[in-house]
């Protein structure tokens, strides 16, 4: 996929989508948003890609939000349809059984921080920001600001973000366990999240697909039956070649070859 908003690429085993509209700094419109659904979609039936890599190309912005202008003219059933169209994407995100991770180079607002909060790995340059501004033009985040960011950490944050409009930096958001990593150079973040994809490549990807599912499944349940619903996932897992090949590997003493992916166990 090629457009004039967002480019799908493949390096190695990575599948990558950069969001590319300097004019707008990528803010999301309708079409942006059914764009990256499509790319991210696409790249989970790749078998040549363990991992999506949502990225920008505009430096200084991974996404300035919501489309204002766009928004401004919306009534009422029109806008609860543009909030359908970005909570399709971070439901996507969250049943997508690859990893996928951003890398965040600047701003991440409204949107652009709710689609990043939604993937599994947060990576982003020091000097990034992050924040919830739709107090200042009489809105609330409608992707999911409202309830992703107290599930990755508590309510008292996530209301003073979106009740205030303020932003917040990479390193406190770090050191909140909402990032993974920060790095002083973009290029470094990139470099990572490459590391990254070279040590998935080595692991089973039905078992990190199933173990993703299993992890924000559970976090949705009760503990009682997240915890049955681990067990059932467990056990699953034991109906996988890469369950032989890991424990044969283990006993002869040498590197397992994974060759079963999530997509070949959708039955289960």
């Amino acid at each position: 996929m090629d457009n004039r908003e967002i480019s799908i690429t493949i390096e190695k085993n990575m599948g990558i989508i950069s969001l590319d509209n300097l004019q707008t700094k990528n803010s999301l419109t309708i079409e942006m948003l059914e764009n990256i659904k499509t790319a991210i979609d696409t790249l989970e039936k790749n078998k040549n890609t363990d991992i999506i890599w949502l990225k920008s190309t505009i430096n200084g912005y991974f996404s300035s939000g919501y489309n204002l202008e766009y928004i401004g003219g919306l009534n009422e059933p029109e806008a609860k349809f543009y909030s359908h169209k970005g909570s399709d994407i971070i439901k996507t995100i969250k049943n997508c059984k690859k990893i996928v991770c951003c890398s965040i180079n600047g701003k991440a607002l409204g949107g652009g921080f709710e689609i990043a909060l939604a993937c599994d790995l947060i990576f982003a340059t020091r000097d990034s920001e992050f924040g919830f501004p739709e107090v200042n033009y009489g809105i609330i985040p409608g992707f999911g600001g409202t309830q992703l960011l107290n599930r990755k950490l508590y309510e008292t944050f996530s209301k003073y973000l979106i009740f205030t409009g303020n932003l917040v930096t990479a390193q406190e958001l770090y050191e909140k366990g909402i990032l993974n990593e920060i790095f002083e150079k973009d290029s470094e973040s990139c470099s990572q999240i490459s590391k990254l994809a070279e040590l998935v490549k080595k692991r089973s990807k039905f078992a990190i697909g199933l173990a993703k599912e299993t992890i924000n499944n559970g976090l949705e349940m009760p503990l009682e039956q997240a915890l049955k619903f681990e067990q059932n996932a467990f056990m699953a897992s034991f109906a996988s070649n890469d369950k032989k090949e890991g424990m044969t590997a283990f006993r002869e003493k040498r590197t397992p070859v994974f060759k079963d992916r999530w997509e070949d166990f959708e039955s289960l």
